[in-house]
């Protein structure tokens, strides 16, 4: 039976788009933001881990009696490239008890039981990244995605101990992975009666409902665009598997030619559910527009529509690197806005950016391929960044909606506050090394983020209980009048101490052949197909593996000299 393809009920569109529940009583509400990182993504991890610690030990301790007595909910996760996959890991990870890293944890040969970890430090390596055994019939890709493949299969099985119950965990919690889809989404607007605009929208993403154990979604639960994941036998409204949903994960990664694009199939009646707020004029009550695709578009030639809309994706950071406003809409609605007043905030949205900072311009003149393709991946991420209202927010001192983490050690910050911010980001998966800098520092400046920077006023509703020791105990040594929503306490509290900066621990000459072997064995296969063309494979192969090479060394050595890690 065909899908329903009219407009939702003006009800389920009040329900699930326009304006969301105040938080409860003494509850603060956020949702994260994890932005696109490539190999970066190792200090948002370690970011998250913490915040999960420092979560867990101000539940435990509040619940003994040992911490303050209010509630903060964690509602939503939003994740695009290297967000997207610590959301998913996020999101599989927090039905366990498994372990934390810090520098004193044992680090062998192992994996270490943390999922954020294992992931970053010990799975996506460039040595994986440059093996040639995925170039068979064709060449699937710049770079090999095999080690996706085993983190997003990492994902999908993790399990660590005994199911654990977070009661700061939201019921459930929402995820949305940006994707940009190859195939797009056609959209038509007709002007008049003779004459159509139309259009393909590229600019995607999916949502994802998680029911945690000892917790139940019904029906009347689910949003209509959202697929559900359990992790038990129980049955659920609109599931999808753990396989299923690590292919988005997978998908959300995909940097643009350099991985294997995604072949993601889910149901094309979420289309129906597209609005926007209808922009506001003084003689109509209309709030919002419905936008829905051109149905007759998706349809094949002499068939129906599809119920299951197949396409191939890529990096959602390649139109969506910092998707706020899906954030921000889920947590308040599209016609709701969240208090800004540190005196009344109940609610705010958490941006962890490992790349906030002053930004590279680019070229200016013609560049080598490799430098120029550089350029325009750069470009289309930094253009699809940000919106100008949300830095201006996020920058606002007085603004306490908006929350932003974003590295800094020694006097920098930003990326050159990082071990593997160089060669657009993708040094880090040459090293361990910088990657487990960028992961402690995460935790280090997520600890000192919630001592310090997410905090409300001491006469904030949300602090109404608290005992006099308890506000001096816990008060912001930077400002007396304002006191932190996520008390540290228990481990949380302990220090988060950093190993040295990784100087001298990548020499870039080991990774000439290599490099050299996954570009001749690419150029060769492109040209393969008859004599001539053989023959200008291997040749051209030679030549252009050197040139390549070349090229990545150089730069990686021209990095390291400048961020002291020669």
């Amino acid at each position: 039976m065909p899908f329903d393809r009219s407009e939702p009920p003006e009800s389920l569109i009040n329900k699930w788009f326009l304006t969301a529940p105040a938080a409860p009583p003494r509850t603060f509400e956020f949702a994260l933001v994890l932005g696109g990182t490539v190999s970066a993504g190792a200090y948002t991890a370690g970011a998250v881990d913490f915040l999960i610690e420092a979560l867990d030990c101000f539940t435990t301790a509040r619940a003994n009696g040992a911490a303050p007595k209010h509630d903060v909910i964690l509602k939503l996760i939003t994740g695009t490239s290297g967000g997207g996959v610590n959301a998913a890991i996020a999101a599989r990870a927090l039905a366990y008890d498994y372990p934390h890293v810090t520098l004193a944890s044992p680090i062998g040969e192992a994996l270490t039981g943390n999922p954020f970890y294992d992931i970053w430090i010990k799975t996506l390596r460039l040595d994986r990244f440059l093996k040639t055994n995925d170039i068979t019939d064709q060449v699937p890709s710049l770079l090999n995605g095999e080690a996706i493949d085993a983190g997003a299969n990492y994902i999908a099985s993790f399990e660590h101990g005994p199911a654990k119950a977070r009661a700061w965990v939201g019921d459930p919690l929402r995820v949305i992975l940006t994707l940009t889809s190859l195939r797009g989404v056609p959209y038509r607007t007709q002007l008049g009666t003779r004459h159509s605009q139309t259009y393909i929208d590229h600019a995607d993403y999916a949502r994802f409902a998680f029911v945690y154990p000892g917790r139940t979604l019904t029906e009347e639960e689910v949003r209509p665009d959202e697929q559900v994941l359990g992790f038990g036998t129980e049955s659920l409204p609109q599931p999808i598997a753990w396989r299923p949903f690590s292919e988005f994960a997978k998908a959300t990664a995909a940097f643009p030619a350099g991985f294997p694009a995604r072949a993601l199939s889910r149901p094309t009646s979420h289309y129906r559910w597209r609005v926007v707020p209808y922009p506001p004029v003084p003689e109509s009550k209309k709030t919002y527009m419905w936008v829905p695709p051109d149905w007759a578009a998706m349809a094949p030639p002499g068939g129906d529509v599809p119920e299951m809309w197949d396409f191939l994706a890529v990096d959602g950071g390649a139109t969506n690197n910092e998707p706020i406003q899906l954030a921000r809409t889920a947590l308040a609605g599209l016609l709701g806005r969240s208090p800004r007043d540190p005196a009344t905030a109940s609610r705010a949205i958490w941006l962890i950016d490992p790349f906030a900072g002053r930004a590279a311009l680019g070229p200016t003149k013609p560049a080598p391929f490799a430098s120029e393709l550089g350029a325009i991946v750069t470009t289309l991420t930094q253009q699809t960044r940000y919106s100008t209202a949300d830095v201006l927010m996020a920058a606002d001192e007085n603004e306490f909606s908006r929350y932003m983490l974003s590295p800094y050690h020694d006097g920098r910050t930003g990326e050159d506050a990082i071990a593997s911010g160089g060669v657009g980001a993708f040094i880090g998966f040459a090293c361990a090394d910088f990657m487990r800098f960028d992961y402690l520092l995460g935790r280090s400046n997520c600890q000192d983020y919630l001592l310090n920077e997410f905090v409300l006023s001491n006469n904030n509703p949300l602090f109404e209980g608290w005992t006099d020791d308890e506000r001096k105990k816990f008060v912001v040594a930077s400002d007396p009048t304002m006191l932190p929503i996520v008390p540290l306490v228990g481990s949380a509290a302990a220090p988060q101490p950093l190993p040295d900066w990784p100087r001298g621990k990548l020499d870039p000459d080991t990774l000439r052949g290599p490099i050299e072997a996954r570009f001749r064995a690419v150029f060769a296969k492109e040209l393969s197909g008859d004599p001539i063309k053989a023959v200008l494979g291997i040749t051209g192969g030679y030549l252009m593996q050197r040139t390549v090479a070349d090229y990545v060394i150089d730069t990686m050595k021209a990095y390291l000299a400048k961020a002291g890690l020669a």
